[in-house]
């Protein structure tokens, strides 16, 4: 225990820094809950909107200062999902990504795909942005959902 300025203890563990071994780099594409391989992982030119139905499918990429696509349309009623994943190969760079209105959010690390699923029951355009700050230009990482 520590005591710190008015009384409030603070536990504190270490460990030596030469019995930690983490990945420095990362495998592109790896589910971000599971750390194997996704099926939907996206590279950079293959992003796409794909429609069956009133099922929309659209597989994102995630890069400093840019989502790609930018603009997403789908009707009202549709079920919408987004595997996203994030193409940076930098330790710490995490990206988000939120749909404030549709209560949407995932975070990804550097390499990790992972997926959103939601029905587009409200119309309008609701934007979608990056939730973690990544870089001097992460206010312009955002893109517009259209529901019509």
């Amino acid at each position: 225990d520590m005591p710190i300025p008015l009384g409030e203890p603070h536990d504190v563990v270490s460990i030596a820094a030469s019995k930690l071994t983490p990945a420095l780099t990362y495998n592109m594409g790896t589910n971000s809950r599971t750390g194997e391989a996704s099926p939907y992982v996206t590279l950079a030119g293959q992003e796409r909107v794909e429609r069956n139905g009133k099922n929309v499918t659209v597989y994102a990429t995630m890069i400093r200062s840019h989502i790609n696509p930018e603009h997403i349309e789908v009707n009202k009623g549709d079920n919408v999902t987004i595997h996203l994943t994030n193409l940076e190969r930098a330790q710490d760079e995490t990206h988000g990504f939120g749909i404030d209105l549709y209560n949407i959010h995932a975070s990804l690390e550097p390499g990790k795909t992972a997926s959103v699923n939601f029905v587009a029951d409200m119309e309008g355009v609701f934007p979608y942005y990056c939730t973690e700050f990544c870089s001097a230009l992460h206010l312009e990482m955002m893109g517009y959902l259209l529901v019509k």
